[in-house]
C-alpha cells in the first residue's frame, strides 16, 4: 500500500486545518461592527466629556465671579457716606458744582437699561451696580489740614500704625501712598463727628510730610476757632487735625469688551483683544459678554486699567433688595422685599442728588449671577427661558446657531447683608 508523502510539518496535506474565505469575509466584517461601535462609544464618551467640561468650567468662573462681587457688596457703604445727599453726619450738602459721582455717593445704586442682541432675545435686560466705600484700604489715617485757598492739603501724621503699615515699615513713596490716594479718587475728611468730601487731585510720599491733596471742588467748609455751627476747625497753628481715608467707586455690569464705542476704555479694549480674536469665528463670540469691574472716578468714568473681567460669557445679572419700608416710632421698622420690577425699588436704589432716593435703608442685596458654557449643547430650552421676566434666572440661553443652539447655564443667588448701614435710620 503506497503511503502519502508527510508535510513539511508532519501532518499530512489532507488533514491540514483552515479557514475559507466566507469565514474570513464574515470574522472581517463581524470584526468591522465591533471596531465601529467602540469608535461610536469612544466618540460619544468624549463628546459628554467635553460638554460636561464646558458646564463644570462655567461653574467654577460663574462661582469666582459672584464670590468676589459678593464681597464687594458686603463691604459697600465701609468708611463713607450711605447717602451723601441725606446724611446727617455731613456738614456741607452736595450741589451741582460737584462731580458727578461724588454728588450721587451712596453705598448701593442699581441701574436698569434695555440690552440688545442676544441678551435683549433672552430677554434679559442691562443691570449694572455701583458701589461706593474704601476699597483700597481698610484703614483711617490721621491728618493735619492745612487750607491752601484753592487747594486743601492733608499731611499724614508720622508715626501711626495706618502710616506705617500702608509704607510696610519703610519710607513711603508716592508709588505707596498713591496705590491708596491716587487722582480721581475721593477723599473723606472726619473731624468732631462731621464729614467732609473731597476731590484727590495728588498724592506725594515723603519720610517726615507726605501729603495728599484736594481741590476745591467740592470745597471743603471750614469755620473759625471761635465759631459754632458745622464746618472744619482750623485752630491757631493753622492747621486743623482729623482722619482721612479713601472713597472708591466700583460698578459692575454685563459687557462686551471686544466692541468700540461701548463703556469700557481703550486700554481694555487693547488689554482684552488677544481674548475675543482667538476664537471670534465661533458660535456666538460675536455677541459674548462677561461680567466686568471697574474702578469710577469722581465723575463717574472709568479709571484707565482698572477694568477686570470677573466672569466670562455672563448672560445674567439681576439684583433684588430688601429695605426699611416703615420707620415706626413706636416699634421696630418693617424690612420688605423690593423686587426690581415695582416703581419702589428706584426710591431705594437711584441716584440721591435731588431725588428722595433712601438707599441708607437698604439691608440686603440679593444678586443673581449666571454664566453660559461656551459652546452650546441643548436643541431646546427649557419652559419660557427666551421670555422669562428679569426677576427670574436663565436655565438655557439661545445663541441661535447649529442644530443645538442653547447652551446651558449655571447661575447662584444669595443674600448679602449690609453690615455698614445696618443701624442708619436717619
Amino acid at each position: 500500500m503506497r503511503r502519502l508523502p508527510l508535510h513539511p510539518f508532519g501532518a499530512s496535506r489532507g488533514s491540514v486545518a483552515g479557514f475559507t474565505l466566507v469565514e474570513l469575509m464574515v470574522a472581517l466584517t463581524g470584526g468591522l461592527f465591533v471596531s465601529l461601535a467602540v469608535f461610536a462609544l469612544a466618540r460619544d464618551s468624549g463628546r459628554f466629556y467635553q460638554r460636561e467640561s464646558r458646564v463644570a468650567n462655567a461653574t467654577v468662573n460663574a462661582l469666582l465671579g459672584f464670590e468676589r462681587m459678593r464681597a464687594d457688596i458686603s463691604r459697600a457703604g465701609f468708611l463713607a457716606s450711605a447717602n451723601v445727599a441725606r446724611d446727617i453726619g455731613v456738614c456741607a450738602k452736595p450741589d451741582a458744582t460737584w462731580p458727578l459721582a461724588l454728588r450721587n455717593l451712596a453705598s448701593v445704586q442699581i441701574t436698569t437699561a434695555a440690552a440688545s442682541g442676544a441678551l435683549a432675545a433672552n430677554g434679559r435686560n442691562l443691570q449694572g451696580l455701583t458701589l461706593a466705600g474704601s476699597y483700597a484700604s481698610s484703614d483711617v489715617f490721621p491728618a493735619r489740614m492745612v487750607n491752601n485757598g484753592n487747594t486743601v492739603s492733608f499731611y499724614l501724621v508720622p508715626g501711626s500704625t495706618a502710616l506705617a503699615r500702608l509704607s510696610n515699615g519703610a519710607t513711603l513713596t508716592d508709588a505707596a501712598l498713591t496705590a491708596v490716594f491716587d487722582t480721581g479718587r475721593a477723599l473723606r475728611f472726619v473731624q468732631y463727628g462731621k464729614q467732609y468730601y473731597g476731590q484727590i487731585i495728588s498724592a506725594t510720599g515723603s519720610p517726615s510730610a507726605p501729603v495728599v491733596t484736594v481741590n476745591n471742588s467740592p470745597q471743603i467748609q471750614f469755620r473759625s476757632g471761635a465759631q459754632g455751627g458745622c464746618g472744619a476747625n482750623i485752630i491757631g497753628s493753622g492747621a486743623g487735625e482729623g482722619m482721612i481715608n479713601v472713597v472708591n467707586f466700583i460698578h459692575y455690569d454685563l459687557r462686551n469688551l471686544s466692541a468700540s464705542g461701548n463703556a469700557q476704555t481703550a486700554l481694555a479694549q487693547t488689554n482684552y483683544a488677544s481674548l475675543y480674536s482667538a476664537s471670534a469665528a465661533g458660535p456666538g463670540e460675536a455677541q459674548r459678554t462677561e461680567l466686568v469691574r471697574v474702578e469710577q472716578s469722581v465723575t463717574g468714568a472709568a479709571i484707565e486699567g482698572t477694568e477686570e473681567i470677573v466672569a466670562e460669557y455672563a448672560v445674567d445679572l439681576g439684583f433684588q433688595i430688601t429695605a426699611v419700608t416703615n420707620i415706626l416710632g413706636c416699634c421696630d421698622p418693617t424690612v420688605s422685599l423690593v423686587l426690581p420690577n415695582v416703581a419702589a425699588f428706584a426710591t431705594f436704589t437711584g441716584s440721591v442728588f435731588g431725588t428722595s432716593s433712601q438707599p441708607e435703608l437698604i439691608r440686603t442685596v440679593r444678586v443673581r449671577l449666571g454664566v453660559r458654557s461656551r459652546e452650546s449643547d441643548r436643541a431646546a430650552g427649557i419652559a419660557t427661558d427666551a421670555t422669562a421676566p428679569t426677576t427670574q434666572g436663565l436655565y438655557r440661553f439661545n445663541l441661535s446657531a447649529g442644530a443645538e443652539p442653547f447652551a446651558r447655564v449655571r447661575t447662584f443667588q444669595a443674600d448679602v447683608a449690609l453690615h455698614n448701614q445696618m443701624d442708619v435710620l436717619w
